[in-house]
């Protein structure tokens, strides 16, 4: 089966370099100040959002395919609401950063 490979495995770890250095990039053209806590909270939402995908693949796998799909809804509409919290978040200066950006420029 794909899914229990290596080569599976290996494809989920390009992904995620792939994901992580286009929200850096991202981040830097949108002017948002990020710090290392602020990537870890993506770094979770990341793995929040994979943890849907997973358990529904799980579920359809032992035969449970309705419920896998209630599930992974479920944590897609969390995934939703926490990911509008985050883009908050990053968008997010503190006021010291705001008042040295106004004044150099």
């Amino acid at each position: 089966m794909f899914f229990g490979s290596d080569f599976f495995w290996l494809l989920m770890g390009v992904i995620l370099v792939l994901v992580a250095a286009a929200f850096k990039a991202f981040a830097e053209d949108q002017g948002w100040h990020l710090t290392w806590w602020k990537g870890v909270l993506a770094l979770l939402w990341y793995g929040l959002f994979s943890l849907a995908f997973y358990s529904y693949g799980t579920l359809a796998g032992e035969n449970e395919g309705s419920a896998g799909f209630k599930l992974m809804l479920l944590i897609l509409f969390i995934c939703l609401i926490l990911g509008v919290g985050l883009w908050r978040l990053m968008m997010w200066t503190p006021k010291s950063a705001r008042t040295e950006a106004e004044t150099e420029g």
